[in-house]
């Protein structure tokens, strides 16, 4: 991790109906995926829609802890920072 790399925290919610950001559970992001929580699929899913959300690179995106949980710590670049400023806004 880096000085200015971001922690995002968020709640994975597998086998969902569709593959989204959800909205804002407590202090994490809420997404949901389709993948179910076997072999790291929904881990993959949920990077996914990360990065597609705030236009990173899936690869650019760290699963710092949670593998097998529900909650986990991403580390993003400090890039992320304007993109996840406005998915935050659209999630008021």
């Amino acid at each position: 991790m880096r000085g200015r790399d971001i922690v995002l925290r968020v709640r994975a919610k597998p086998g969902a109906r569709v593959d989204r950001v959800a909205g804002v559970r407590g202090d994490s992001l809420l997404v949901e995926v389709r993948a179910a929580p076997e072999r790291g699929r929904a881990n993959e899913a949920v990077t996914r829609i990360l990065a597609e959300s705030l236009g990173l690179r899936a690869s650019g995106i760290v699963l710092k802890s949670g593998a097998a949980a529900p909650r986990k710590l991403f580390i993003l670049p400090p890039e992320a920072r304007p993109a996840l400023e406005r998915l935050a806004r659209q999630m008021e």
